[in-house]
């Protein structure tokens, strides 16, 4: 077989790929998180959110978070009931326990 078909055989096998991946993933959400920390809030944003009473004021909620820091170092992960994160955001910190169905701020 020749260059030039073994070419034209690929093109249209990469043509056909993506016209379906583009009919596959249209309007869809899609994204990958590669980092830990992004893995992390990406679980946390799915869950119901909870605030103890003294947390601090927060004006939007969503961009707030979007800002946090995961501090892998002083978490706690790993145990039985609740992962514990600590993050930061702005030069305050403070934890979430991230359960398998909700997450709770704390201060």
């Amino acid at each position: 077989m020749s260059f030039i078909k073994r070419l034209g055989y690929y093109l249209g096998g990469f043509s056909v790929g993506l016209v379906f991946l583009f009919f596959f993933f249209n309007g869809k959400r899609t994204q990958c998180n590669y980092a830990p920390s992004a893995r992390v809030k990406s679980d946390i944003q799915k869950k119901e959110w909870i605030f103890q009473d003294n947390f601090y004021t927060i004006t939007d909620t969503v961009q707030w978070f979007k800002n946090a820091d995961v501090r892998f170092s002083e978490s706690t992960i790993g145990i039985d009931s609740c992962n514990v994160y600590v993050m930061k955001v702005d030069d305050s910190l403070f934890s979430v326990e991230n359960c398998t169905d909700i997450v709770i701020f704390k201060r």
